[in-house]
């Protein structure tokens, strides 16, 4: 059609605000840089340890050594739960790690910083409250371990519950990496959209948790149109500066027409319809099409 291009090539020229995109990737990139507190601050003890050395001080080197260990192995475990969570948000891991790697962080930043306070001659309260400023500081700087509302699928005789829950699983991580795009889209309207989208997509996922009869008839709408949809925002978000104003109007009737077929298939779940959740499905499958992704979902039908 006039003005309609391959989603590879969806955007090409307004103003955007370049920033959005920047911004997204920098919030990913800082996340786990913020670790690097624990490396550096604790970096003077090394003058410490050489000092307990030189003057044959085999206890204090113990524990000013010791206390330099606390900290580093402590930055290394908080780092490992920055990447962790900024891969869980951004979507590219399913779940977060079962060991809560921020806590134990706090804690060896705690034992680290009694440690230093006792190489450095204070008293037992004294060392106590170094440890527990410390415990504190940290949870204030890099917060509590990330521990989401669980996917709570309901079991039901005669289905292959492990499949089930995986595919449910998969379309919450979809969600995820939409939400991810949506937040480096420098159009606020666009933006909200998206967060309206997959709001229902969440409560559609959930809807399907309580009742895991209804993943084998949304099965397209989890696989295909959330993957389409993904492949979209993302897409838009990564070429939105070069854009133009047609492609613009363009993916506003996408988002537009996106949102009224979400909101109707919760409709449907929630009105228990016997009608399969594929049937308005079709007239935005060819819409897609017509974007760009045709080979793409004709692959996956």
């Amino acid at each position: 059609m006039a003005g309609e291009i391959p989603v590879r090539r969806l955007g090409a020229a307004i103003t955007p605000s370049p920033l959005a995109e920047f911004g997204a990737r920098l919030r990913r990139r800082i996340a786990p840089a913020k670790s690097l507190a624990l490396f550096l601050l604790p970096a003077p003890l090394t003058f410490a340890v050489l000092r307990a050395l030189v003057t044959d001080e085999p206890w204090r080197l113990a524990l000013a050594a010791s206390a330099l260990a606390c900290f580093w192995t402590a930055g290394a475990l908080v780092w490992r739960a920055l990447v962790a969570e900024a891969r869980y948000l951004f979507g590219e891991r399913l779940d977060l790690p079962s060991i809560p790697w921020k806590l134990t962080s706090a804690l060896l930043t705690g034992a680290g910083a009694g440690l230093a306070a006792d190489a450095g001659g204070h008293s037992v309260v004294g060392m106590l409250s170094f440890a527990l400023l410390a415990v504190i500081g940290h949870v204030s700087f890099y917060g509590l371990d990330l521990r989401p509302a669980r996917l709570e699928v309901t079991t039901v005789a005669g289905l292959d519950m492990p499949d089930v829950t995986e595919q449910l699983e998969q379309a919450s991580g979809r969600l995820r990496r939409i939400d991810a795009a949506a937040r480096a889209i420098g159009v606020p309207e666009f933006r909200e959209r998206l967060v309206r989208i997959t709001q229902i997509g969440r409560d559609i996922v959930a809807e399907m948790a309580r009742d895991p009869r209804d993943v084998s008839r949304g099965r397209r709408f989890l696989h295909l149109y959330l993957d389409s949809t993904e492949r979209v925002t993302e897409e838009y978000a990564r070429t939105q500066r070069t854009r133009g104003n047609a492609l613009d109007a363009n993916f506003r009737r996408l988002l537009v027409e996106m949102e009224s077929a979400f909101a109707d298939q919760h409709r449907r779940l929630l009105e228990a319809d016997t009608m399969s959740l594929d049937v308005d499905i079709e007239v935005l499958t060819a819409r897609l099409r017509r974007e760009g992704l045709g080979d793409y979902m004709e692959k996956r039908s």
